[in-house]
């Protein structure tokens, strides 16, 4: 874990209510794998006194920088969406468990919501360039509405098959994400799953998962 003053290189608008915050991090960007995250400070006071966790996304250990994915629901995500660009954040990370990744040719499941895509992307990024290992990548992405899908064409950008549900019908299919999975786990062809985004939705995940006889990992 390395802590540093991290340069925000860019802060960029995602759909409605999510920024995409790009800082210079080169010791995290090095070090940090999919689903691990970093922590970052909110202010330069003591309100808010904690810092925040956000999943690592898509660092380039060329450039030295990293991703955050953030959806502002509160005062202090509110803070972070507002920053100024040059601004110093103050970032611990890497941090936390990285996924397990599958043994090669395997035939993998993601299951994301809301910001839950974030390591997802990352993860999938990281499968399909390992030109060794043949992973086939499907993901599954869910949110109320189609505003609730941040870089969605992103993460299906990297999946050999994807499909969107939304609760409103906004996006893809309408229903809940896990309509979607229940369709994907009847095919029997998915060897393992991995699975970021609300906690009830991945409790559910990981019951259907275990139902079926396939192993899932929840983030």
């Amino acid at each position: 874990m390395d802590h540093l003053q991290a340069k925000l290189l860019h802060n960029r608008p995602e759909l409605q209510d999510y920024r995409v915050l790009e800082l210079h991090a080169p010791e995290i960007a090095a070090k940090a794998k999919p689903g691990q995250f970093a922590h970052v400070r909110v202010g330069s006071g003591v309100d808010p006194l904690l810092r925040r966790p956000f999943s690592v996304m898509l660092p380039n250990r060329h450039e030295g920088t990293i991703q955050l994915l953030i959806k502002n629901v509160g005062r202090g995500t509110d803070l972070l969406c507002h920053l100024r660009e040059g601004v110093l954040v103050d970032v611990l990370g890497p941090l936390g468990s990285s996924f397990t990744s599958p043994p090669p040719g395997r035939d993998i499941l993601m299951v994301a919501g809301g910001v839950g895509v974030a390591p997802l992307l990352y993860f999938a990024d990281v499968l399909q360039t390992d030109a060794t290992a043949h992973y086939r990548v499907r993901g599954l992405y869910g949110g109320r509405t189609s505003d609730q899908l941040p870089l969605w064409t992103e993460f299906g950008g990297r999946c050999e098959e994807f499909y969107v549900a939304t609760e409103d019908g906004s996006a893809g299919e309408q229903g809940l994400v896990t309509d979607l999975l229940e369709g994907q786990l009847q095919r029997g062809d998915v060897q393992v799953v991995y699975t970021c985004g609300p906690r009830a939705m991945m409790a559910k995940v990981a019951a259907m998962s275990a139902a079926a006889g396939v192993t899932c990992f929840v983030s």
